[in-house]
């Protein structure tokens, strides 16, 4: 057996946590592991017809495009073909992993339901509905549809790494390593390799983790748009490195004037933001909400406007987000801790960021921990704040925001040392690693040098201090 991430080993005795939080893993992890009752799979759409003609043509003319057409009209000659249903599906999520268009989970769920009336051993389908679930951060039915997988082929390299997403989302660590592990001793690919990677960057192994999304980056893909969501993911690891040109050049190879890929997309925005660069910047986040609106893009355009001295345009896109929130939650999608984040960042509707932020209060996962700290801080709770910004730094996050949160949070809390650490840090990794927040970390350096009274104020009325920062 392969053993590729065997010399890694999360940190132990990381920051031990209150008894409620200990109390709330024991009671997470009675219940992960406790057998879950598969979901019946999708009827809404009774006949093959009615589900492919639910199913969205993704923009653009690429191999996606052309595998999915190809895909519809197998599925259509063959609706008894168990398979042919499957690649279909498979063809749906490929559109989704390049839009992040959430309809398709939907659409691809239809095709994969499919798929088990007529073969309900259909190994493909079961990892397929494993993934739909996922997506939906619905992980209880996720484990249950990859263990249903497992019950078929032990050795499914797929429904290892499906179980290893869930449990990555759950902040469950080091057994998301091992599920990845046995992925990859199964199937070292680009799929096993970028799902490692990832996990050791969010868990602070730095040169392991650029190592393994480079070799997933070599190992290359049956779609491009695949290895270019790879470059995305390793230009932004080096972006949060403070690397700003490799990350450009990592990038590079998957931009084209006609780049319709929404992560390569935004990962150009932000690293041009960083060059200041803002009109390049603009132009391609313009371009990923073509593709599809969303919440980052539009945040990052109303952003840029309001340095510019735009208020309006920036407010305008700041409603832009509000209302996506709105009409995702009419369709299911999971977004409250990227819209609790939003809200903290812009200082609006703080309550309601807490009550979504708050349905993880006991979350284990590091980013979500983060997020729920910011928003404990935004809401004045600074006791909490630094409980959750605890979690946050506990497995030693690459990520200089989590720490220019830290940063702040120890500032208002008269912290001072901390709260210099804490800054230092989040510059010393990336001294542009946002265009509002940035800023305000070196001011509110200077003033802990110079006026403590005053960077505690700062801390606390953040956007005061982000004028003065500009």
């Amino acid at each position: 057996m392969r053993n590729d991430l065997q010399p890694i080993r999360l940190r132990a005795g990381a920051i031990v946590l209150c008894l409620s939080l200990a109390f709330f893993a024991v009671l997470l992890n009675k219940h992960y592991h406790q057998k879950v009752a598969v979901p019946a799979p999708n009827t809404k759409a009774e006949t093959p017809e009615q589900i492919l003609a639910s199913i969205q043509m993704p923009p653009g003319d690429s191999p996606t495009h052309s595998a999915l057409v190809k895909a519809l009209t197998r599925a259509g000659k063959s609706p008894n073909d168990s398979n042919s249903w499957t690649n279909l599906g498979d063809a749906v999520a490929q559109c989704l992993r390049e839009t992040n268009n959430q309809a398709y989970y939907g659409q691809a769920e239809l095709a994969y339901s499919h798929a088990l009336r007529v073969d309900s051993h259909n190994l493909g389908a079961l990892t397929g509905l494993a993934w739909v679930y996922g997506g939906r951060h619905l992980f209880p039915q996720s484990v249950a549809w990859a263990n249903k997988a497992l019950e078929v082929d032990r050795d499914d390299p797929t429904a290892y790494g499906i179980l290893g997403d869930a449990e990555l989302e759950l902040g469950d660590y080091d057994q998301a390593l091992h599920n990845y592990q046995k992925m990859i001793s199964l199937r070292p690919d680009l799929s096993s390799y970028s799902r490692s990677g990832y996990l050791l960057w969010v868990t602070g192994h730095r040169a392991r983790a650029i190592e393994l999304m480079q070799r997933a980056i070599r190992a290359g893909a049956p779609f491009a748009e695949n290895t270019a969501w790879c470059r995305a993911k390793l230009a932004m690891m080096l972006f949060d490195d403070g690397a700003l040109l490799p990350a450009w050049q990592t990038l590079e190879p998957a931009l084209s004037p006609t780049t319709s890929n929404i992560h390569v997309l935004l990962a150009a925005g932000r690293i041009l933001t960083a060059r200041h660069d803002y009109v390049a910047a603009l132009e391609y986040y313009r371009m990923a909400t073509a593709v599809t609106p969303n919440i980052e893009a539009l945040s990052a355009i109303g952003d840029l406007y309001a340095l510019q001295g735009d208020k309006a345009k920036a407010e305008d896109c700041y409603r832009q987000v509000e209302a996506l929130h709105s009409a995702n939650l009419s369709t299911g999608f999971h977004d409250h801790m990227q819209i609790a984040r939003f809200y903290a960042d812009h200082g609006r509707n703080l309550i309601e960021a807490l009550r979504m932020a708050e349905q993880s209060k006991l979350t284990r996962n590091v980013l979500q921990a983060d997020t729920l700290a910011w928003v404990y801080f935004k809401n004045g709770d600074l006791d909490k704040a630094a409980d959750a910004i605890k979690r946050a730094l506990s497995h030693g996050t690459l990520d200089p925001s989590a720490y220019f949160h830290a940063g702040m949070i120890a500032a208002k809390r008269s912290d001072f040392t901390g709260a210099r650490r804490y800054l230092s840090i989040a510059l010393s990794f990336n001294p542009e690693f946002s265009p509002l927040d940035a800023p305000l970390a070196r001011k509110t350096l200077y003033d802990l040098a110079h006026s403590p009274e005053l960077a505690t104020s700062s801390a606390g009325v953040f956007g005061k201090a982000r004028a003065l920062s500009r």
